[in-house]
């Protein structure tokens, strides 16, 4: 029970940071010309970091350790779409469809073209759609967790 807090703790400190990211870039004129300007080209790297870094986690980690902590599964050695199937048929996830396009958005982001400032823009406008996804799920993650006294 102690990691699985443990991940949550991790997981609401890179939201909080994440936020102020997002927040700020919200705030920008989303285009091409972002990128000339290296303050906002580093903000722009420090919320896709952390993207990833949160979806990763969550899927890697968490979701597997809610499992666990269910008594779902015996081991952490379970494939990725049967940890999906097992979360939406509980309801700790609505959609375990949507856990897919996050994670292929961080592909996207990991295998984007510094050049290429086009695809890294769509790659960007993407990554915060899918943020708000992720948040979403967390949300529905701790609820779920409360209500089962496990957080």
């Amino acid at each position: 029970m102690e990691q699985l807090k443990e991940k949550i703790d991790m997981l609401d400190e890179l939201f909080k940071k994440c936020d102020i990211d997002y927040q700020d870039i919200k705030n920008l004129n989303l285009n091409e010309k972002i990128y000339d300007d290296i303050k906002k080209e580093r903000l722009i790297n420090s919320f896709l970091f952390r993207y990833a870094k949160i979806q990763d986690s969550m899927g890697a980690k968490l979701f597997r350790e809610i499992l666990f902590a269910l008594k779902e599964i015996d081991n952490y050695a379970i494939a990725m779409k049967d940890v999906l199937n097992k979360m939406e048929k509980l309801h700790i996830i609505k959609d375990a469809s949507i856990w897919d396009k996050l994670r292929e958005i961080r592909n996207d982001i990991s295998h984007e073209y510094p050049l290429d400032y086009e695809e890294r823009l769509e790659n960007l406008k993407k990554a915060m759609w899918g943020y708000e996804k992720l948040k979403e799920i967390f949300n529905d993650i701790k609820d779920y967790l409360k209500k089962e006294n496990l957080y």
